[in-house]
């Protein structure tokens, strides 16, 4: 491989991903970087075996390339792979097809040597291959990454011999290999070389690809469903009851409003509920190794997702500058001076609602699918390291930059994880998750406090970076 290839590959991936979200690409690398410094501590803490240190390093690295690719990469790598660029620039074509089999290659390949277990490859390959292709607009593939989500529920009920021949070597080599294929066949239809028939699919492709970034995208128009039921009537209340404060929020869109939340914090309750409803009336029997890691897997996710509820704010403030100034001259507006201090209070309480639906989602499915107290325990205190995270960067001078994760309280949060891991090493047990909560909630109240004196002191946040 020469040096223009990887140049090649440099400007694609940095096209992509980085000129497209340079606040997630950002955000994603510093959530990485500090549960691995996190795992790091435990590891010298003594809590963690040598092996489960790397395959947890190599699970965080995994989970952080997989994110970015499919949520970042994919739709914009199809997006640049046009019917006349697929034709006129068909070295771009060929490095696509390039770095998608390798990023499809790594995921799964990554995923199975972290969890340690060669047999699971052919439910990687099947749930990336799925995953990618609904990603990029391909809606049928879901049955494969439904396919291997229910294997351990799915796999008692189908008859032994067929259960036996799947699991064999043979069967484990032939399943591989087809996935294998499935993947090229998946990337040479995501990266068409042109013609007609590309042309053609081309508007069908595109509007896939925006309903799945933006529900709003779709050619129908209109207000997302959701939206119809829950922020429209909520916006028309406030817009009579005429608080400056809750105004102010609105300008930034529905994205930070709490019922952005629902869709999703309701597939996952629902998911939890019907997945103990059938196992409770079936009578079937996960394995308790199998229930605990996917748990813990969903959770950590999961967990991340009320750290980026923080970060919605810095991208929902970019994004409306125009709707920000408009807000400054009408009425409702309110006073300036008063301005940071209701917009602070008004996001403050913001974060914490969302914080609050989505713990106790968590909490609830987690109770549901079988996890035990310590487990709940331990979900609680990593929901409230995640709230500390998110009110990080929550508030400060917007009027001038918008506040970022800075590398002190990175280092704060990462000595805190490991001040606790060392707590745990010496037997605390339990204790030490109470007193990860107790901590990370003060160190919440700490950072928010911080945030809104820096706020007060500075000029009205609208429109936000101004005085750069």
């Amino acid at each position: 491989m020469g040096a223009s290839a990887l140049q090649d590959y440099r400007r694609i991936w940095t096209a992509a991903t980085t000129w497209r979200n340079p606040q997630g690409v950002k955000w994603g690398g510093r959530l990485a970087l500090l549960f691995g410094l996190a795992l790091a501590m435990a590891k010298l803490a003594g809590l963690l075996h040598k092996t489960s240190f790397w395959k947890g390093e190599l699970m965080i690295a995994v989970g952080w390339f997989t994110l970015t690719w499919m949520a970042l990469f994919l739709p914009a790598s199809v997006l640049m792979n046009s019917a006349p660029n697929a034709r006129l620039m068909p070295r771009q074509r060929r490095r696509l097809l390039q770095m998608g089999a390798a990023s499809w290659t790594f995921a799964a390949v990554g995923a199975t040597f972290a969890l340690g277990n060669g047999a699971g490859f052919p439910l990687f390959a099947a749930y990336m291959l799925g995953l990618m292709l609904v990603r990029a607009g391909v809606r049928s593939a879901a049955v494969l990454f439904m396919l291997p989500a229910t294997w351990p529920l799915l796999s008692p009920r189908l008859p032994v011999p067929l259960v036996e021949a799947l699991t064999s070597t043979p069967g484990l080599l032939a399943s591989s290999i087809l996935f294998v294929l499935g993947a090229a066949w998946g990337l040479v239809r995501l990266y068409p070389a042109g013609g007609d028939r590309h042309l053609d699919g081309r508007g069908q492709v595109v509007e896939r690809i925006g309903r799945i970034s933006n529900p709003e995208f779709a050619k129908s128009g209109g207000v997302a469903w959701v939206n119809r039921f829950t922020y429209l009537p909520s916006l028309q209340r406030d817009c009579l009851l005429g608080r400056p404060g809750t105004l102010l929020l609105h300008a930034l869109g529905p994205v930070v409003h709490w019922s952005a939340w629902i869709p999703g914090l309701a597939i996952m309750l629902m998911f939890a509920l019907a997945l103990g409803a059938l196992l409770g009336f079936s009578g079937a029997e996960v394995p308790p190794d199998v229930t605990h890691g996917v748990l813990n897997t969903v959770l950590i996710v999961l967990n991340s997702l009320i750290v980026l509820g923080g970060a919605k704010f810095s991208q929902a403030l970019r994004t409306t500058r125009g709707e920000q100034a408009l807000l400054r001259l009408t009425p409702l507006a309110g006073q300036a001076a008063l301005l940071n201090r209701r917009l602070a209070d008004a996001m403050t309480k913001a974060v914490l609602l969302d914080w609050s639906m989505m713990t106790a989602v968590l909490m609830t499915g987690a109770w549901v699918a079988g996890a035990d107290a310590a487990l709940l325990l331990r979900q609680f205190a990593l929901s409230c390291l995640a709230a500390m995270l998110a009110a990080s960067c929550l508030l400060g001078d917007f009027s001038r930059s918008l506040p970022a994760l800075a590398w002190r309280q990175a280092l704060m949060m990462v000595l805190l994880c490991g001040g606790g891991a060392t707590l745990q090493w010496m037997a605390l047990g339990n204790l030490f998750w109470c007193g990860l909560a107790l901590a990370s909630m003060a160190g919440a109240v700490r950072l928010l406090r911080a945030g809104r004196r820096r706020m007060l002191s500075a000029p009205p946040a609208f429109p936000v970076e101004r005085m750069e």
